[in-house]
């Protein structure tokens, strides 16, 4: 009898998720990341510091925008209200460009009582409504960079199963988005365990994100790796990444070449978000896209990011759910 009514509820849930998919979300088909008009949307996008400067992070979005920028990762934390994403998201969308919100709280933990409860914010009464509002144009990553280089691939993907079964139990529609761990670094998983995942979900519709820092610095490794991903058609995205700094002599020990990023993911047809706007501090100040005084001149890494040949100037495309 208890499993018969275990497979009820599970049977109303896959019920209720289809019926209100209806209204209109972003998905994932195979590799590909799809918007509600049914067009495929390949980001170019970069991350927003709204947790620690939530003022000028908000004022910036117009020279975002003026940057062909069509997606905005906004660094969020989860004792932050949820209400504060109100005017951002509704920011994001009235200069075409699709937001994508991630908890930044968790980044390099292990506890998987700590991921879940991430996951939890998202179904807060006041964040479901929230989502309810703005579901047609929201990607939501559940966390930055949980797992450390030491969790193992099935560990990851035990707690990850944990997280996708509560947020679609409780009407999530959207596309959930999953980090590598390793510090967001580490793709063994994605590419081990991403399928089983994407089966896993009722709705068929996650997006895994890979970071490139020091753990990249292999080129081949780029091509190699996003490359098998798309041979085992999963969605994936490069969610984070930086540049060869000082010869490699900065804090991750950084040496990616973010031209072969930018050629392959154009490639590939992958999208991407390079860390990160500014207002980095100290150590990661090399990665300030903009000069943190006035949060819009480009220093050289924003220079290469939005205008060499495979940069987003040259190649993003609005999300077809603005036209």
């Amino acid at each position: 009898m208890m499993n018969l009514i275990k497979i009820a509820v599970v049977m109303l849930v896959l019920v209720s998720c289809n019926s209100s998919n209806d209204r209109g979300t972003f998905k994932t088909e195979g590799r590909h990341l799809i918007d509600a008009n049914n067009n495929e949307f390949i980001m170019c996008g970069v991350n927003v510091p709204f947790a620690w400067h939530l003022e000028m992070s908000y004022k910036s979005l117009e020279s975002i925008a003026q940057q062909n920028v069509n997606c905005v990762r906004i660094v969020w934390e989860s004792h932050k209200p949820a209400q504060g994403l109100d005017s951002i998201l509704q920011k994001c969308i009235d200069l075409k460009m699709i937001p994508m919100v991630e908890l930044h709280d968790a980044t390099g933990d292990t506890s998987a009582t700590k991921l879940y409860n991430l996951a939890e914010f998202y179904v807060s009464p006041e964040m479901k409504t929230i989502i309810r509002k703005y579901e047609k144009y929201l990607l939501v990553n559940i966390a930055n960079e949980w797992g450390d280089n030491e969790m193992t691939n099935e560990y990851w993907r035990d707690a990850y199963i944990k997280c996708i079964d509560l947020l679609r139990s409780e009407g999530l529609q959207s596309v959930i988005v999953i980090d590598a761990p390793g510090w967001g670094q580490n793709s063994s998983p994605i590419l081990k365990y991403g399928t089983d995942l994407i089966n896993h979900d009722p709705l068929h519709n996650l997006l895994f994100s890979v970071h490139m820092y020091g753990s990249w610095n292999d080129e081949k490794k780029i091509i190699r790796d996003l490359s098998k991903a798309q041979s085992l058609s999963l969605p994936i995205i490069v969610g984070e990444f930086g540049y060869n700094y000082n010869d490699g002599n900065n804090n991750l020990n950084c040496m990616v070449n973010h031209h072969q990023i930018l050629h392959t993911c154009d490639s590939l047809q992958i999208g991407y978000l390079a860390w990160s706007w500014t207002g980095n501090n100290k150590e990661n100040k090399w990665l300030d896209l903009v000069e943190y005084g006035d949060w819009k001149s480009l220093t050289k890494w924003g220079e290469d990011v939005f205008n060499s040949p495979k940069g987003i100037k040259q190649t993003a495309k609005a999300a077809s759910v603005f036209k």
